[in-house]
């Protein structure tokens, strides 16, 4: 240890080190220690190359899970992505290369010990396993579990998904401090508005009575036929 920071011996007179920014905000490493970790970088130093390792990294819980799972590592099941809140809680993305096999009853394993065993090396952090779906829609929907959906608005020139939900699954969705809707942002990779279905209406109706008086004012016609053109599609 030298201020903070770990110096980890990888044998054969190789070392690396993991800064305490890139440990888990909660844990100590201690001398004498195992640690996992991901290799983040390898930056070039008089003396030789610096590895820079950390334990913070999304690459670091799909590594572990490809340890944990046989069928991850056979390739009969991808790790798509990972978003993580580094020792408080991870989604992962999975979907299964061959259909005869459940992917999140693979990862989680029996009884959980897979996810279990996951867990327990990145100091406790939770981890949800979510199912891949190639509608963007559908993954946002897998991603915000455990929180039920009621419908979504997809935005797709601006990369954006308005998210309706009863007024009572609200702070699941958002989850404690926004984590859950931030890390499903992270793992599908759109922007997501959180609204209760009630703040979804009043938007629609906001955006409707908008878009009729700019038809209205750019084709010179009444707000019958806007409405009419609206409704068309």
């Amino acid at each position: 240890m030298e201020r903070g920071n770990a110096i980890l011996d990888l044998g054969g007179n190789v070392e690396a080190l993991l800064r305490r920014d890139d440990m888990l905000p909660s844990e100590h490493v201690r001398v004498g220690e195992r640690v996992r970790v991901q290799l983040g970088s390898v930056s070039p130093e008089p003396r030789g190359p610096q590895l820079m390792v950390n334990r913070t990294a999304p690459e670091l819980v799909i590594e572990l899970f490809r340890r944990e799972v046989p069928e991850v590592a056979d390739g009969l099941i991808e790790v798509v992505g990972a978003a993580r809140d580094p020792g408080l809680r991870a989604k992962i993305a999975v979907r299964a290369l061959d259909k005869r096999i459940d992917p999140i009853g693979a990862c989680v394993g029996m009884h959980g010990t897979r996810v279990q065993s996951v867990s327990n090396e990145l100091g406790g952090e939770r981890v949800d396993i979510t199912l891949w779906d190639e509608t963007p829609a559908q993954f946002v929907i897998n991603a915000l579990s455990p929180a039920s959906i009621a419908s979504i608005y997809v935005d797709e020139e601006n990369n954006s998904m308005d998210v309706a939900v009863e007024e009572e699954q609200l702070s699941l969705a958002i989850g404690r401090g926004g984590q859950n809707v931030r890390l499903a942002a992270q793992l599908t990779g759109w922007e997501l508005n959180i609204l209760s279905e009630q703040e979804a209406e009043e938007k629609a109706e906001r955006e409707v009575t908008e878009l009729i008086e700019s038809l209205m004012k750019q084709l010179e016609i009444d707000g019958d036929a806007a409405t009419a053109l609206i409704e068309a599609g």
